[in-house]
């Protein structure tokens, strides 16, 4: 998932595509992975060893968007590429499954006028409720919603 987003931003930006390269280190029948990407002119590194090439590169482009989220001239375009894309809705909904969680559940609320509508949504996940910035659509309030969920879950405000 990761990779696709890194790889979208490279496009949208103008910018060669992205390049890995992998350290391979155990025995082989279990060995585990790092992974290095390579993204205009910059490098971002896996933060620990994987066990499939696949994950460490995923980690790697992780590391790459999160970093590229915070900075420059990139951020906005990264943090669009990401909003875009869906990418917290997909992060909570796998969450959920790995954890053996129910799937999180959008509750959204329309109000203003009908020509101007205005969206807010609360996801609930793992019996905790999130509530995003309101929206001018329904798809981009559960979307927000989604990201405020994942930020405080990824900030460890859930313990």
């Amino acid at each position: 998932m990761y990779k696709n987003q890194l790889q979208e931003l490279a496009q949208r930006s103008c910018f060669n595509l992205p390049s890995y390269s992998c350290i391979r280190e155990g025995p082989d029948h279990a060995p585990y992975f790092k992974a290095i990407v390579n993204f205009n002119g910059e490098t971002f590194e896996s933060p620990s060893f994987c066990s499939t090439l696949r994950q460490a590169e995923h980690a790697a482009a992780e590391v790459a968007l999160n970093a590229l989220a915070l900075r420059g001239p990139s951020k906005a375009l990264a943090a669009r590429v990401l909003d875009e894309t869906g990418v917290y809705k997909n992060l909570l909904q796998e969450t959920a499954h790995r954890a053996g969680l129910k799937l999180p559940v959008y509750t959204t609320v329309r109000s203003g006028p009908g020509h101007v509508p205005i969206f807010s949504c609360t996801v609930e996940l793992a019996g905790m409720s999130f509530m995003g910035q309101p929206a001018r659509t329904k798809k981009q309030a559960q979307k927000n919603a989604a990201m405020a969920a994942w930020s405080a879950l990824r900030k460890g405000e859930l313990h």
